[in-house]
């Protein structure tokens, strides 16, 4: 679950901006507002379980109206300083209509990266924002070998062959940037039903969704002209799709947890307008070998247990406990530091958290429609 199908409305709005970095006017949609139906004619829908084709699934899905590569991961100094990082690049297709001019900006595809690190030994909390066409070479998403880009925050894999290529991430930036190498420990996991990830019961309302749950990573993190050696995990999840949320809907609460025990939990839990849950809510435990075990709404119960008030007014979650009975899984989650609100043209709350209770680990949660 992200917060795409938000800033495909906004694109529209935005197309003709400029690529600098924005803190420009605040949009103020809630989720209810931009994740109404609107209409999907002239594209593809995500309707049944279709076959993946590794590697290349990592590039882009014409056609379709919204895609994104989010990448986010926990990671720890050389004198044991401890990051989080969130890099996100999102594609949307703001028009059906076929491209014939010979200008090199004309283009129906906008491109949007998202970069925040967490200094979490000292509390601090870093982003930023990129918008741009993908045109003129200043943005786009090419398969083969793999780049996503946009100016300078770029995801690459040289390797044509390996379904699961050593990715880089690049963000060159001394006051705020990244340089990591990620590497796969697990095979792939297919998100609901065999990659088809039903967010509502009206057909199409769905995404195509898979996961790399644990990647070995090093490199660089930059903050404020300060290089920092790091190592640890991250995490990759690949979605793309056309439709929205149902008019019930109000937001949802999305967790990914790497446990120390080398086993990683996803689980998303969709809130609708009226407080109760939506029941199609899900998740999934990979375990040890790369085995999965699929999650429904009944199978997992999430408690809120602490609330925090951000500075833009929004009061938002701050801890849960999340239990899953019949694995004889008991959570406390705990956001590594409160304040990782992302107010940029959109606004949401997205962050490294700690994991407690029956088992141990870190992750990260996003907040959306709060």
């Amino acid at each position: 679950m992200k917060v795409v199908t938000i800033i495909s409305i906004i694109f529209g709005i935005i197309y003709f901006s400029c690529t600098k970095q924005v803190h420009t006017e605040k949009r103020k949609l809630t989720v209810a507002d931009a994740m109404g139906n609107y209409d999907t004619s002239g594209y593809k829908l995500a309707i049944e379980p279709r076959k993946f084709s590794f590697p290349d699934d990592h590039g882009a899905h014409p056609g379709f109206r919204t895609e994104w590569w989010y990448i986010t991961g926990n990671l720890t100094s050389q004198s044991g300083k401890m990051f989080g990082y969130q890099f996100t690049i999102f594609r949307n297709d703001i028009s059906t209509d076929t491209i014939t001019s010979a200008n090199s900006w004309s283009t129906d595809q906008v491109y949007m990266g998202h970069l925040a690190i967490t200094d979490i030994s000292s509390g601090r909390f870093f982003f930023k924002e990129k918008i741009s066409r993908g045109a003129a070479g200043i943005a786009g998403a090419i398969s083969k070998p793999l780049r996503i880009w946009i100016e300078n925050l770029s995801l690459t894999a040289t390797d044509t062959v390996n379904p699961t290529p050593v990715f880089s991430l690049q963000a060159k930036d001394s006051l705020l940037g990244l340089q990591l190498t990620l590497e796969s420990l697990k095979p792939y996991v297919l998100q609901g039903d065999y990659g088809l990830s039903q967010k509502s019961a009206e057909p199409g309302n769905a995404s195509y969704y898979f996961s790399l749950t644990r990647l070995e990573t090093s490199g660089e993190i930059f903050l404020n002209g300060i290089e920092y050696n790091v190592s640890g995990y991250s995490w990759i999840d690949r979605e793309w799709g056309t439709s929205a949320l149902s008019d019930d809907q109000a937001g949802w609460d999305w967790f990914s947890i790497q446990l120390d025990d080398n086993t990683e939990i996803m689980y998303y839990q969709l809130r609708k307008k009226d407080g109760s849950i939506d029941k199609f809510s899900k998740g999934i435990i990979v375990n040890q070998d790369g085995s999965t075990y699929p999650l429904e709404f009944n199978d997992v119960n999430l408690v809120v247990t602490d609330m925090w008030r951000s500075n833009s007014g929004i009061n938002y979650p701050s801890g849960w406990k999340l239990n899953i009975p019949q694995k004889e899984i008991y959570l406390f989650i705990t956001p590594s530091v409160k304040n990782q609100e992302l107010d940029l043209t959109i606004t949401y709350w997205e962050g490294s958290v700690r994991v407690s209770g029956s088992h141990t680990g870190r992750g990260y949660a996003e907040l959306t429609g709060y």
